[in-house]
């Protein structure tokens, strides 16, 4: 970090509800820039900030306004802040997490906000949260949205519509008789009115309940095409209700995705107009190929796990699936068709079926998005073993857009994906995913060139949120997840 500011002031974020000061006029001076559009990269360019915006690109030269900070951006490269189009900042359990939700449940605000500041370290500055408690990631939202606190921006969704809460048949094959009271309160919680009752509603019943639950101020609709698993994979709403669905919420302005594991889900989801597909690879089959036609000619937003089925994650798999191999040519053929599902589960085989369908969905031309499923999951307290980062806030988000290039893309596309295509994912297309005059100043410094080796996106030496330079350093300011390395002295 030694010589990159000729000077310097850090943004943090306090626990009180006093708004942080205003940005300064800022100026990012000689710097490359990568502007999120797909234009060539422009070296030697000087990007001026006020109020939080960007007011001016152009080529270096003149001097810098009276009380501007000054970033010196030599030998960098400048991109629009990174976007993930599915986290999910709150704990929810499920019959294998509930030690972690008892514990945990009333700590929502400060789970929420700690993810968005640790997502906001890496350089992801907005974030959409697909599946989620709704009331504290409200709180959350809206303080980081008046300036209280620093964090990611956070667009919000809350339940899965038809869904019920994570200790239910839908989400985990989980019967109401098994369920304690306090499980049943927390599917309440996050299912807000709208889980499982709701797909046996006629289509005027549904359209009540729609704008019910618009009322509580979400920013966004998710809804569960099919079940939430892989087998069976169950269709979960008609055409009818779904074109409900998306009708009221664009009535309202809001984006409208789906969770759907098969392709006539998926198909079904489609035609009815939803403008983002979540993972469109993570499907029980692979994709037809005029499926994927249909979704390039609709102009459908998806939604990409790349983190999954990338990187060291699919080396981790690849492994795990040649000791399978092995063990299988050992045994009997299989007699029974559970047996038969039983093997291809051994053997991973749906991250195979993942990876074949995100590469021929890159190479269609879909317009895709990093949507991470970045996730708490246990507390460290209960882990038998350590998470690895795929998942984790902001880094998972990076092997993401590192995971692209592995499946196809060029290191500018899937930079693209990250930033301009992520902000028409948060419905801000005016407002974020490129370096223009007029665009909020939600910004990261690189050290290294993520055109020349995209693992550089890794590089991030600062970190602009509405124009306020972000001391990364000291993120999350209060971690319940994140066990920080002792300081030695």
């Amino acid at each position: 970090m030694a010589g990159l500011f000729v000077a310097a002031a850090a943004l943090t974020g306090g626990s009180s509800s006093a708004a942080l000061p205003p940005p300064r006029p800022t100026v990012i001076t000689d710097v490359t820039v990568i502007d999120g559009t797909g234009a060539a990269p422009r070296p030697h360019m000087t990007v001026r900030i006020e109020k939080g915006r960007i007011v001016s690109v152009a080529p270096s030269g003149g001097r810098a306004p009276s009380g501007a900070l000054v970033v010196d951006g030599r030998g960098r490269y400048l991109l629009p802040g990174f976007i993930d189009s599915n986290v999910h900042v709150s704990v929810y359990g499920n019959p294998s997490r509930r030690d972690t939700s008892v514990k945990y449940a009333d700590r929502g605000e400060e789970l929420a906000l700690e993810f968005a500041q640790r997502a906001l370290r890496y350089g992801v500055t907005t974030i959409r949260d697909s599946y989620g408690l709704l009331p504290p990631i409200l709180v959350v939202r809206d303080r980081i949205d008046r300036d209280e606190v620093v964090g990611a921006r956070i667009k919000a969704a809350g339940n899965i519509l038809g869904w019920s809460g994570p200790f239910s048949l839908t989400f985990s094959l989980t019967k109401d008789a098994d369920l304690s009271l306090f499980q049943e309160q927390w599917n309440d919680l996050l299912a807000q009115g709208m889980g499982e009752e709701i797909m046996d509603m006629t289509p005027d019943e549904l359209r009540v309940a729609m704008n019910t639950y618009l009322d509580k101020g979400v920013d966004f609709i998710k809804y569960g095409g099919t079940s939430h698993f892989l087998r069976p994979s169950l269709i979960g709403f008609s055409p009818r209700q779904q074109a409900v669905i998306v009708e009221e919420a664009h009535k309202r302005g809001k984006p409208v995705e789906t969770h759907a594991t098969s392709s006539e889900g998926l198909r079904l989801a489609v035609e009815a107009g939803i403008d983002m597909i979540q993972h469109p690879e993570l499907t029980s089959r692979d994709l037809p190929d005029d499926l994927i036609d249909l979704i390039v000619q609709k102009n459908v937003l998806c939604g990409m796990r790349a983190n999954y089925i990338t990187g060291a994650y699919r080396q981790r798999h690849l492994q795990k699936r040649a000791e399978a191999e092995a063990r299988i040519a050992k045994m009997p053929p299989p007699t029974t068709s559970a047996e038969r599902w039983r093997r291809l589960d051994m053997l991973g085989d749906n991250e195979d079926v993942q990876r074949r369908n995100a590469v021929r969905l890159i190479k269609a031309g879909c317009r895709i998005t990093p949507a991470t499923d970045s996730f708490y999951g246990d507390a460290p307290e209960f882990r038998r073993t350590p998470k690895t980062d795929e998942a984790e806030p902001g880094i998972g988000t990076i092997r993401a857009i590192e995971g692209f290039v592995e499946l196809g893309m060029t290191p500018m596309q899937a930079i693209v994906a990250a930033t301009k295509n992520g902000a028409a994912a948060a419905a801000m297309p005016d407002d974020l995913g490129t370096i223009e005059p007029g665009k909020i100043a939600d910004l990261v410094l690189l050290s290294a060139d993520p055109i020349a080796d995209i693992h550089n996106v890794e590089k991030v030496e600062a970190v602009f949120s509405k124009g306020r330079m972000v001391d990364r350093d000291r993120l999350p300011e209060h971690p319940l997840f994140l066990v920080k390395p002792e300081k030695t002295q």
